[in-house]
């Protein structure tokens, strides 16, 4: 049972290069693969391809990017309630409190992002923020994530999500509701567990820059990612997917933006993942220093660094010009989950603070 949720999670590796249109050379086998696969694993596809299209566009872009957005000095002041003064005075979270975080975070992390599009950049919208249940989700054709031509789309997804959940209910009524959970709900979780994990931690590292919208490049941006070693399974089941994730923000396949005016769909940029590694030594010598990798430890120390080391961010230079500023990780204790798109724990969060007093509402 332990082996089975890897496989799984390979499978999920060619849905995402589906999604990528590096799958196939032909666009309608992608999107059929990519549908099938996606929808098995009740993952709405063109949904997801829609925000993951952004987050490669925008990748640590502070105002922009969907995916692992980290607070500044005052939010993240903020969601602990202390004034940024006392964040110099502030010690980590003790093990068992970082443990059960991440437990929190991998296990039910990938779900609640597809319904609340958690750890997203206020400004990743291209519609105004909605303040109705799943208004912001990956399930609303109509909602705050889409434009209004992609809405038949969301919902082609959501039929997916709901013919699989036909699916689901027939096979427990045949072979039992026990069955069904033991061979595709614990599964489903292990696969959650390693999306996020994977994920979480390429983009995730003590030395990872991020970049406000002033100072953000595409190609700042792209490198501002990490490579990781994921020994057999890495190489060998999930197609070295975290081995060599640089390289996959460099040349991202087939992403397109409409509404800010960027596209990136020639053929010279698809570089699937079986040609990844060949790709990255290629191009390393190119990048110099901005060439991140830690393949030194297995994930979890990794992971554990992750979560522990990067919190929040704060500039590293404030006197630069904005156009020159990089914002690095800081350490300190986990703040409360995000509950729904900017609501930390039970409360919204005000998006500044000043002279130590805070706002909840």
């Amino acid at each position: 049972m332990y082996s089975y949720p890897r496989m799984l999670s390979a499978t999920q590796v060619i849905a995402h290069e589906c999604g990528h249109s590096a799958f196939s050379p032909s666009d309608m086998l992608n999107h059929t693969v990519g549908f099938i696969l996606h929808s098995s694993m009740l993952t709405p596809y063109f949904s997801w391809r829609s925000t993951h299209r952004r987050h490669h566009i925008y990748a640590n872009n502070l105002s922009k990017d969907h995916n692992y957005v980290p607070p500044r000095r005052d939010e993240y002041a903020l969601s602990l309630r202390v004034t940024v003064k006392d964040l110099e005075e502030m010690v980590e979270d003790a093990p068992i409190v970082t443990c059960f975080r991440i437990m929190t975070q991998q296990l039910l992390g990938f779900p609640w992002y597809l319904a609340n599009n958690i750890t997203a950049a206020e400004d990743s919208l291209p519609k105004p923020k909605s303040s109705i249940p799943l208004g912001n989700s990956h399930f609303a054709p109509w909602g705050s994530l889409f434009r209004k031509d992609e809405a038949l789309l969301i919902l082609m997804s959501d039929i997916g999500l709901a013919a699989m959940a036909y699916v689901l209910y027939m096979a427990g009524s045949y072979f039992g509701s026990t069955n069904v959970a033991l061979l595709y709900l614990q599964p489903y979780f292990w696969v959650n567990h390693w999306i996020v994990c994977i994920t979480y931690m390429q983009h995730t590292h003590p030395d990872l820059p991020k970049f406000e919208n002033d100072a953000w490049t595409f190609l700042k941006g792209a490198t501002a990612t990490v490579d990781r070693k994921f020994d057999w399974f890495g190489k060998h089941l999930i197609h070295n997917i975290v081995d060599f994730h640089v390289i996959h923000h460099l040349f991202p396949l087939a992403m397109k933006d409409m509404g800010a005016g960027l596209e990136l769909t020639s053929f010279s940029r698809k570089i699937p993942f079986y040609h990844a590694e060949e790709a990255t030594r290629a191009i390393q010598p190119l990048l110099g220093k901005s060439y991140h990798e830690d393949k030194q430890r297995m994930f979890l120390p990794g992971l554990w660094e992750s979560f522990t080391k990067c919190q929040w961010v704060e500039t590293e230079n404030p006197n630069a010009a904005p156009k020159d500023r990089v914002m690095k990780y800081r350490a300190g204790p986990s703040p409360p989950p995000e509950t729904a798109m900017g609501i930390k724990g039970l409360f919204r969060q005000a998006r500044s603070v000043s002279s130590g007093i805070y706002a909840k509402w």
